[in-house]
């Protein structure tokens, strides 16, 4: 087993961290950086041995030694997982850490050089009563990395960072409730009393690309005292009262960030008595209401790092895209170049030829099943029986898996599929104009546990080309690693990036992108790209290009309008002609806009590394190794 990536020295993204090791076993394993960055770096176990461990009694204890780099199987682990010194915590594809009725699911309490990645961080349900947090960092905690987790549904809060903790880089990680959240969806608290003054000289700290999603009400974070860089983060709770909101001495930094259908942005606790500094730098709002504006001037970062320009909404967009895509834990199985599972698709027809696509997400084969009982528990705004007319977009809905590490969906209508997001299934999309009118009756079944459990539901579907059967019994779920189409935003007129981001477009077909200044190291893809169900996509469906990774080491996402081929680093976009043709860095950086004239067209991509190409209101993630 290789030990955990070592940090070391780059120049990537200025004066920033990088990880190292097999480049492709940790990808997208982008650098460290903000805050972690200072006071030494955060190296987490990686200049001490490492461990695999499978079970909970290993895992405390190795993790409350401390000195070690620890790697934990797929499954299921109660907490409390108390973390010491100089320790990493890597969790394969499929680990979940549960918090207690009473305490923390993971607890930070006064240790230094902290890594916590790649794992789903499950509380009991938010209930407003004084308990710890799902994920907590406390008492004089120094140097702390918290990178690609899910944490969701705390008792008290989701994970706060409280008593003079210092020198955090949150990144990558994703913040949400469910159901069995019933008040208190309060999320992220930096600070915890007005009276401890001694925060103003610590609590410094960056956030940056994650995501505050479903369920979260407030505090996104809420501050007090401290440095707090938000940075490049997604807010799109519908349920928020306020996101980012300051109180007692905070200084704050709020730059470039993407607000989308949220409420107050930045609120205050008490303006004219707390004396906050808020500067609000280079935001994008969509469909937001109340306050965007800051007071005073807040701190500029003594560190360096790469920011994703967010000013207009087709660069916003693509920012949104690569948050909803990695955000949460993603990352592959430490020594391993197998991905996070994405889903998959087959579409086949009945003997009344109606038409129906099956989605799947599984695990490695070399992963073991997770033990515990299997669970399905649906959230989202979507209904498990929804009638929809053909060519338009179903109400999304999900599941979080507990006690499995993916799930299969079969019976969809032509044009909607099952996508796995970390520990939760998506299922969305666009019904096919040409979908057959009928009932399709669909069944989600959880795979790569010793147990399985299913949800099933019935669409509707209208208005379609003739009486349909159902679907459930016309298709077999499918390994085949492609997905059904990836609908981003209907903002498919996306014009040339400005010069200030994006290179100047060579005028012929053979485009040259130049790089940007980003991290170059290979990365795999690890989930697809999140959708979204405005987008009306009634074109019938294309065959995805029938290249293999062995031979183009490449993994796509196959889309209705275009195709794509890799040979090296020169990358082929077929049936493009005459719409805008987008490529995106791992940062959500649109580095590339044209409108393209000819169905082959030829792009050279600078380095080795993931990117997002959208064509129109369809998107392909593609992987150079």
């Amino acid at each position: 087993m290789n030990q955990l990536t070592k940090i070391f020295a780059g120049i990537a993204f200025g004066a920033i961290l990088a990880t190292s090791a097999s480049a492709a076993s940790y990808g997208p394993a982008l650098p460290l950086s903000g805050w972690a960055t200072q006071n030494g770096g955060t190296t987490g176990g990686a200049n001490y041995g490492s461990v695999t461990v499978s079970n909970v009694s290993d895992l405390k204890s190795y993790a409350k030694a401390g000195n070690k780099t620890i790697y934990i199987k797929p499954g299921t682990y109660a907490g409390t997982i108390e973390v010491g010194s100089n320790v990493t915590l890597y969790g394969y594809p499929g680990v979940v850490i549960t918090q207690p009725s009473k305490g923390s699911g993971i607890k930070i309490s006064g240790s230094k050089n902290v890594i916590i990645r790649n794992i789903s961080v499950q509380g009991v349900g938010a209930v407003d009563e004084d308990d710890e947090d799902c994920l907590q960092i406390n008492h004089e905690s120094k140097n702390v990395w918290i990178d690609h987790v899910h944490v969701y549904d705390g008792h008290d809060g989701n994970m706060d960072i409280v008593n003079q903790s210092d020198y955090i880089t949150v990144s990558w990680s994703k913040f949400t409730y469910t159901s069995k959240s019933k008040n208190h969806q309060f999320s992220n608290l930096f600070g915890n009393s007005d009276s401890k003054t001694a925060d103003a000289n610590a609590l410094k700290i960056t956030a940056h690309h994650n995501w505050w999603g479903d369920g979260v009400k407030e505090r996104m974070p809420r501050v007090r005292f401290g440095q707090v860089h938000v940075v490049n983060n997604l807010f799109t709770s519908s349920a928020a009262s306020y996101c980012v909101r300051a109180g007692m001495k905070a200084n704050i930094r709020v730059e470039n960030n993407v607000f989308i259908g949220v409420k107050n942005p930045l609120d205050y606790n008490n303006q004219s008595k707390e004396d906050a500094k808020v500067s609000m730098i280079g935001n994008y709002y969509e469909k937001t209401s109340g306050n965007t504006t800051g007071q005073g001037t807040a701190f500029t970062p003594s560190y360096k790092m790469g920011v994703t320009d967010v000013s207009t909404q087709a660069k916003a967009y693509a920012l949104r895209d690569s948050i909803q895509n990695y955000a949460g834990p993603t990352l592959p199985a430490p020594g391993s170049s197998e991905v996070t599972p994405i889903s998959s698709s087959s579409s086949a027809k009945s003997s009344s030829s109606v038409a129906a696509s099956s989605s799947s997400a599984k695990s490695s084969s070399s992963v073991a099943p997770v033990s515990g009982e299997a669970s399905l528990t649906k959230h989202g705004a979507g209904s498990s029986t929804q009638t929809v007319a053909a060519g338009s977009a179903i109400d999304e809905l999900y599941f979080t898996i507990v006690g499995a590490t993916g799930a299969t969906v079969t019976g969809l209508p032509e044009g909607v599929s099952g996508t796995l997001k970390g520990s939760d299934f998506y299922i969305s999309g666009t019904v096919s104009a040409k979908a057959a009118s009928g009932n399709y009756n669909w069944t989600v079944t959880t795979t790569g546990g010793s147990t399985t459990a299913t949800k099933s539901g019935t669409f509707t579907v209208t208005g379609g080309s003739a009486p349909a059967v159902s679907s459930s019994s016309a298709v077999s779920s499918s390994s085949v690693q492609v997905t059904e189409p990836v609908e981003v935003s209907s903002s498919s007129a996306i014009a040339p990036a400005s010069s200030s981001s994006v290179p100047a477009a060579v005028s012929s077909s053979s485009q040259v992108i130049e790089p940007v200044e980003a991290s170059s190291s290979s990365i795999e893809a690890t989930e697809p790209v999140e959708v979204s169900s405005s987008s009306q996509v009634t074109e019938p469906a294309e065959e995805s290009s029938s290249s293999s990774d062995a031979d183009l080491a490449i993994h796509q996402v196959a889309t209705q309008h275009f195709s794509v081929s890799v040979a090296g680093r020169s990358l082929v976009v077929y049936g493009a002609a005459g719409k805008t043709l987008n490529v995106m860095d791992m940062q959500g950086r649109l580095m590339m806009g044209k409108l393209v004239q000819t169905n082959n067209f030829d792009v050279n991509l600078p380095h080795a590394g993931t990117y997002l190409v959208r064509v129109g209101n369809s998107a392909k993630r593609i992987t150079i190794k």
